[in-house]
Parts: C-alpha cells; structure tokens; sequence
C-alpha cells in the first residue's frame, strides 16, 4: 500500500527540509516534494534533500516557486503573477506521489501560511489526504506552538503520524524534558529528536515512521 507523509512545523525555521532530507535517507527510493519554495533561487530545500539523500532527479518535484521569501499568496503578489490555482496544486503534487510507493510532502511555514485567498497551507495537507508529521522545535515555548498545531490539525480530521523534534539553538534547561511533557498530554508518539548541532551531520539523525 502506497504511502505519502506531510511534512510540516509549528513555525518557519524549525527543520522541516532536514527531517525531509533524513526520511529520504531512510527510504532511498521515495519521492519528495517541495509543495511551494519561495525566496528561489536562494532556497532550494530540494536540491539539499537531493544532495544529503543521494536521490535521482526524477525523486525530486516543486511544482511552485517564487523568488521572494513570503507566505505563498504573498510572493505570487510580489511576482505579479496570478494566484495560485490550488486544485492544479494538489493534482500535480498527487499525480507525482502516486509514482512511488512512500513519498513526503514538505509544506511552507506552518500551518496557517496563506497559499491564496481563505485556503491555508492546512488546507492543502488537508486535501492530500496525508499522514502528516510535525517537526516542532525542543526548546522553551515548544509545548504551546506544538499543542496548538496539534489542536489546529485535529480539528481537521487529518491522521496525525507523530512528531519530530528538532533542536535548532543550543538546548535550554526544558528541552530534555519537552517532548515528553507534550508525548503525553498529546498521545502522539515522538519518531526523532534531532539534537543541537555545530555542524549538520545527517548519519547521525534518526527517525522512524514504521506502523
């Protein structure tokens, strides 16, 4: 049974493209997809996946990109370009994961980044029909945005496969004990956590997504 994962996070910046990277490690022969990239050509989540993953080109898919970094109805502004067609969205990124039989959708931001008029990045793993995985950050104030992502995405009635955290800054005094504070009052299990790092060593991040 094919399977296709949501990545998303409970803020911009907290690790989204290095959890893609890692699962992609994982399962070398999935698919990827970047759902919109802005600030492009300077970012290019995909091309890093691609390099730390070892993943052919046809693995790799951005169906949209902008070159400012905003929200997604933000920079299709900025480009004078017309708003984003979200049902060519989902077909597109639809038709490229049914082509593999576990594929990974990283999302942009978090959940309440606007990709057009009244339709939020929410909406889109919504419409997927994704497992969606949280990457939220381990240290101080990660229990109130990771319990309120949760909150957000359960209103929705999507599955929820588990969380990811990841250590952006050197730990703080709550980080040890975070994920396991929000382990438990969320019911969702924890499948990594990333540590701090100087220098990004990917064969030492683990993660699992077994059922």
């Amino acid at each position: 049974m094919k399977k296709c994962y949501f990545i998303t996070g409970t803020d911009t910046g907290v690790g989204k493209t290095i959890a893609a990277a890692v699962l992609a490690r994982t399962f070398p022969h999935c698919g990827v997809c970047k759902s919109i990239q802005t600030g492009y050509p300077q970012d290019q989540d995909l091309l890093f996946v691609q390099k730390q993953a070892g993943l052919k080109t046809a693995q790799i898919y951005n169906p949209l990109h902008f070159t400012k970094p905003l929200a997604p109805q933000q920079a299709a502004r900025e480009d004078k370009l017309p708003p984003i067609n979200t049902r060519k969205l989902v077909k597109n990124i639809l038709d490229f994961c049914a082509q593999f039989e576990i594929s990974f959708i990283e999302g942009a931001g978090g959940l309440y980044v606007p990709i057009s008029e009244k339709y939020f990045m929410l909406d889109l793993l919504k419409d997927l029909k994704a497992e969606i995985i949280l990457v939220c950050r381990a240290g101080l104030g990660t229990i109130n945005h990771t319990l309120l992502s949760i909150e957000a995405l359960r209103r929705k009635r999507v599955k929820i496969k588990g969380l990811i955290f990841n250590q952006t800054t050197p730990p703080d005094i709550s980080a040890p004990e975070n994920p396991q504070i929000i382990q438990k009052i969320s019911g969702l299990p924890v499948l990594g956590i990333f540590p701090y790092q100087k220098k990004l060593n990917l064969t030492k991040l683990f993660v699992s997504v077994s059922d």
